[in-house]
């Protein structure tokens, strides 16, 4: 406790630009000096006004122990046409709390934000950096901000006071909400709130700290599962006179169903090339399908985030006319479309990769949600309306396995996305590695991805046309030996979530020669590279979403006038894990070797204490698939 009250001694009404005593390191304890920062202070204050107003204020002091604190010396702060940034200051200090640099208006950056994705969008942002040429460096951020905007009224920020490779001595987030509405949140790793009123508004106070830096390890599972979050929404919002609740899914559902309604109705030229694209289909499934690909042909998926249009998709008549949309509003027009030839769908809201977000539950009710797609319950299939090559019902990896929320007439229901099963993606490959007495190694290529595998194959057909330039990156990402193939080809199938490689080459070091002898590696190119980085004192779980099922070949033919001395393993190698399966068996064929490997990767979540384990599956898996045949001179009798 002495470092603390020395602490706030010397930071006793600290502000940045303040005559008082500024930030020091100093009384900054030896146990908060393990990562690469340190937050001293972090207060967040949110006071709602109404139910589509507030306001934010918050202060962070962080010391920067080294230079490893990934821009931890710049401040950012994203704002739009219904939000306003009032205050934005920043400075920073030595280790005595002597003021090295503070930033000035003119030092401060102005500048419109697009994604990548995005075609248009009204947010834009402030940024500074102030200088820190030593460490220890104290860095004091301060801002304030009127909200109007929905998204970050109704929804918040995620309240994440401590980053991993960071410290925490002490934060804390109050919000106070007018007694007619609600703070409804959920929180991890951090007690429950302190609540108080003043007759006309509840007040909500967190505090955490200190803690320790958790460092940052391989396979381990988001940082939102391991260190304090707070996940915070209005329970009763309006946005451009809509009003909403996010007191249940069912009633979210209500509101994004009105807000979506009348969005749906058909030019009539569209309504009747509709009814000639399905004419003579025999199935359901085909009109689907026909539809599917009507609206790939003649779409392009374009993002624009404006107010109410972040939430509310373009009508299916401005889709037509524009031939464009976002993912809301072409979910919308595919709807349209099966809707007037009797085929009932639903919009799901999805979010799209959720790796680094915080899982949808049963139990609690939050727009955490960043993308739209169409579910067909008669066909109880997910079309995915932004893509122009994916197959009909072909969802994708990064939005398998998740809670989903169906937007349904009768209000919102939470349902799961199908999880993937390694059987549906990976790979199966054959390679036939020819050697000749020049020391030349020819090599013939022929692999087919599924599901999950072919993704960035069918994206590289998509972006890269020419093959030169789609020989180079598969040569960079080490899928292909070298670029000077006499053959290549990359096929991808419209009608199945596959794609297939043919590549053919020769190559003067595949072999290592040494006397008569040849050392001829067995699978060259293609071996596992995920070995799990050596770790004796883990301290988080093991987290793997991703499953794969690989099936490899490699037929070895090599002149008549040599033989193998060693390397022809008898019995199969056979190593097994909950991460997964591992087999592989060699036999001798009349002009060489035969190798077949399947590796099954499942997903897994297991305890730290398990590490060990796990990293050793890896370590068998890598040293197998390094197999080496040493070839010799053939010996007559």
């Amino acid at each position: 406790m002495r470092y603390l009250f020395l602490l706030v001694f010397i930071w006793a009404g600290a502000q940045v630009q303040s005559q008082k005593l500024e930030p020091t390191s100093l009384a900054i304890p030896d146990s908060l000096r393990t990562g690469s920062s340190v937050v001293l202070e972090y207060t967040t204050d949110y006071r709602i006004q109404d139910h589509s107003s507030a306001t934010v204020a918050y202060r962070k002091v962080i010391t920067l122990l080294d230079s490893d604190h990934e821009y931890g010396n710049t401040l950012y702060e994203f704002y739009d046409a219904d939000s306003k940034i009032t205050s934005f200051a920043a400075a920073s200090y030595d280790a005595l709390g002597n003021q090295i640099d503070r930033a000035r208006s003119g030092d401060i950056a102005d500048r419109r934000f697009t994604s990548q994705s995005t075609f248009y969008e009204n947010t834009r942002y402030k940024q500074v950096a102030v200088a820190c040429p030593s460490y220890p460096c104290t860095v004091v951020f301060e801002v304030e901000e009127q909200l109007n905007d929905f998204a970050l009224v109704a929804g918040f920020n995620h309240w994440k006071p401590q980053k991993r490779d960071q410290s925490l001595l002490r934060a804390s987030l109050t919000v106070s909400v007018p007694l007619d509405n609600d703070v409804l949140y959920r929180a991890g790793d951090l007690s429950e709130p302190v609540i108080s009123s003043d007759g006309k508004s509840r007040t909500y106070a967190w505090t955490t700290g200190p803690r320790a830096a958790q460092l940052d390890e391989s396979c381990a599972p988001s940082s939102a599962t391991t260190l304090p979050y707070l996940r915070l929404a209005l329970a009763d919002f309006e946005i451009d006179g809509y009003r909403g609740s996010f007191r249940s899914w069912k009633e979210y559902g209500n509101f994004m169903q009105t807000i979506m309604q009348g969005r749906d109705a058909l030019p009539p030229r569209l309504a009747q090339e509709v009814q000639e694209v399905v004419a003579g289909a025999r199935t359901e499934w085909e009109k689907v399908d026909r539809l599917y690909r009507f609206m790939q042909q003649r779409m392009r998926y374009v993002s624009i985030q404006l107010g109410l249009g972040g939430w509310q998709p373009f009508s299916a008549d401005y889709v037509e006319q524009n031939r464009f949309g976002d993912c809301k509003a072409l979910s919308n027009y595919m709807g349209a479309m099966l809707a007037s030839v009797d085929i009932p769908s639903y919009p799901v809201l999805i979010s799209w990769d959720e790796s680094d977000n915080y899982p949808v539950v049963d139990d609690y009710v939050t727009p955490a949600f960043n993308h739209m797609v169409l579910y067909v319950p008669s066909q109880d299939t997910y079309l995915e309306c932004t893509s122009n090559n994916a197959p009909t019902g072909y969802l994708g990896e990064d939005k398998q396995d998740r809670n989903v929320l169906w937007i349904t007439p009768e209000g919102g229901e939470l349902h799961r996305t199908p999880a993937q099963l390694p059987a549906e993606n990976g790979h199966t490959r054959t390679i036939d590695v020819t050697l000749t007495d020049t020391g030349k190694t020819a090599l013939d290529i022929r692999a087919t991805f599924y599901g999950g595998a072919q993704e960035w194959f069918r994206q590289l057909n998509e972006q890269l046309s020419g093959t030169k330039d789609q020989i180079e990156l598969l040569h960079r990402r080490d899928l292909l030996p070298d670029v000077s193939g006499s053959a290549y080809s990359l096929k991808v199938d419209p009608d199945a979530p596959r794609a297939t490689v043919h590549y053919r080459t020769e190559v003067a070091d595949y072999v290592r020669k040494l006397g008569s002898r040849m050392f001829v590696p067995i699978n060259s190119y293609y071996g596992i590279n995920r070995v799990p980085e050596a770790d004796d004192d883990r301290q988080l779980p093991i987290h793997l979403t991703e499953t794969r099922m690989m099936v490899d070949t490699v037929q070895l033919h090599f002149p008549p006038t040599m033989e193998i001395e060693s390397g022809l393993f008898t019995e199969p190698l056979h190593y097994t894990h909950a991460a997964g399966v591992y087999d592989a068996r060699m036999e001798a064929t009349e002009d060489g070797a035969r190798w077949i490997r399947t590796l099954k990767l499942l997903p897994v979540d297991l305890p730290r204490e398990a590490y060990a384990e796990f990293r050793q599956f890896f370590l068998d898996v890598a040293k197998a698939d390094n197999t080496q045949v040493v070839l010799r001179e053939r010996r007559t009798k």
